[in-house]
């Protein structure tokens, strides 16, 4: 069977993931989702296949299409989006619309959320829940041997007499079972992490976040599973011979687990890896101990959620952290020689102009490096979604997830402006980037322009 594996194009640079889709203005990681199942795919049913990456790439839908129409495939597999969940949608309707006697596979966040609905009113013959590999890999096995396909746990789709099936998702107990996704299914010249170059390979090392913050999509949900330290260790190894120069962990919350990450770093100490990283973490699992382990295994920068400095607002959000803890954490990595990149997010509905001078001020108290401000948005079927349901316009197809009320984008996109004018342009922010826009000014200039003047996606 030929599989033809589609990070789909769209007007703006934006990097896809099952959990979540942004802008992303300069940088790319790598389609990590489609490779990890076009790899599973391909050793496990001997399958054939293509991952094509229409936004690293920079082809637009014709050229998309002219691709498929070159490979012919016996299937295309689509990973959606999420903030961009209603684009991809008329994407794959076009698709479908020019290649009808191609089996049309989607999988991702909203696929998952959203299957039977999506059945009822899609072009689409077939859904992959949750985690994608098992479902497809057996999808491959049945067309190979005559079986059914309706009893396949994780997969959702229509009987060849046409009625629809929708099977809950198993998760993958044994992550260690996985192969590697193979990065050189792709350009890998094409992806690089912010500031550290390329090429960059991404590892995803935990499936689940154990957190229960309201507004989070979460990979594959709140049950987790973990890669061993030496499969983490020697998959590392694998990126670095095929070419890769800097890894970026795309779990959740890498540091969820101390003795597993002291062991990680341990084990890239003891194989003389020296390859730089980055991964993402959360205040309240960090200790001095872990981050200089962490610092002296090769990390260079922990991108951090702190989403507000007001007490209020983080209680709102179920974040649970309190922003008294927030600074003395943050000290513990600028101590350790790491950068700290933060996340914040403002204009929930329910934030005043004293919520975000306490952001504000914390940020400015703070050691971190370098912010990035999102505007808080209502991604449907998470708790945050449902609390704020009465003030939320939505509809799935055509896809609408959107507050009622336009101030609230207004209002959002000012204070985001704000936050950001208020912590970049300090004497202090300035001079410790200065190398860095000597280094990379095109880049740095087109950063800092999406972010401080932000396209609507």
């Amino acid at each position: 069977m030929k599989l033809f594996f589609l990070n789909p194009p769209h007007v703006l640079p934006i990097m896809r993931r099952y959990m979540c889709s942004y802008y992303s203005p300069e940088y790319m990681l790598p389609p990590t989702d489609l490779l990890s199942l076009a790899t599973f795919v391909r050793e496990n049913n001997k399958a054939e296949v293509k991952v094509f990456d229409a936004i690293a790439e920079g082809y637009d839908l014709k050229g998309v299409l002219q691709k498929i129409a070159d490979y012919a495939p016996d299937m295309i597999v689509v990973l959606m989006g999420v903030k961009v969940f209603g684009d991809d949608l008329d994407t794959i309707a076009l698709i479908k619309e020019h290649f009808p006697e191609t089996t049309l596979t989607i999988f991702g966040y909203y696929p998952t959320a959203f299957t039977s609905n999506l059945l009822e009113k899609i072009k689409v013959d077939l859904i992959l829940r949750s985690e994608p590999e098992f479902p497809l890999s057996q999808y491959i096995d049945r067309m190979e041997t005559g079986g059914a396909i309706d009893g396949i746990a994780g997969l959702a789709g229509r009987t060849a007499d046409g009625l629809l099936f929708d099977n809950k998702e198993q998760r993958i107990e044994d992550a260690d079972a996985l192969p590697f996704p193979d990065p050189s299914l792709v350009t890998m010249k094409r992806y690089e992490e912010a500031f550290l170059g390329g090429p960059c390979g991404a590892i995803l090392s935990i499936r689940g976040c154990p957190f229960s913050c309201s507004y989070c999509t979460t990979t594959y949900g709140r049950y987790v599973t973990m890669r061993s330290p030496e499969s983490v260790v020697k998959e590392m190894k694998y990126l670095k011979e095929k070419g890769i120069k800097t890894i970026r962990f795309l779990d959740d919350i890498f540091t969820c687990d101390k003795g597993r990450v002291i062991s990680i770093c341990k084990g890239i100490i003891e194989s003389n890896l020296n390859i730089p990283w980055t991964c993402l973490s959360r205040i309240d699992t960090l200790d001095k101990e872990m981050l200089d382990w962490m610092c002296k295994a090769g990390c260079r920068r922990v991108m951090i959620g702190i989403e507000s400095y007001s007490a209020r607002v983080l209680d709102r959000l179920h974040k649970g952290i309190s922003p008294e803890m927030i600074n003395p954490k943050l000290e513990l990595i600028h101590k350790s020689g790491m950068k700290i990149l933060a996340f914040f997010m403002v204009g929930a509905p329910f934030e005043t102009e004293e919520d975000l001078e306490e952001t504000i001020r914390g940020a400015l108290d703070s050691p971190l490096d370098f912010i990035i401000v999102t505007s808080i948005e209502p991604f449907a079927a998470t708790p945050y979604f449902h609390q704020l349901s009465d003030q939320i316009a939505f509809n799935l197809v055509p896809f609408k997830c959107e507050y009622k009320d336009p101030d609230v984008y207004r209002i959002a996109n000012a204070r985001r402006q704000r936050l950001y004018r208020r912590f970049y342009l300090r004497p202090r922010i300035l001079f410790i980037h200065l190398l860095t826009f000597i280094n990379n000014p095109w880049r740095t200039l087109k950063l800092l322009r999406a972010f401080l003047f932000p396209t609507k996606t």
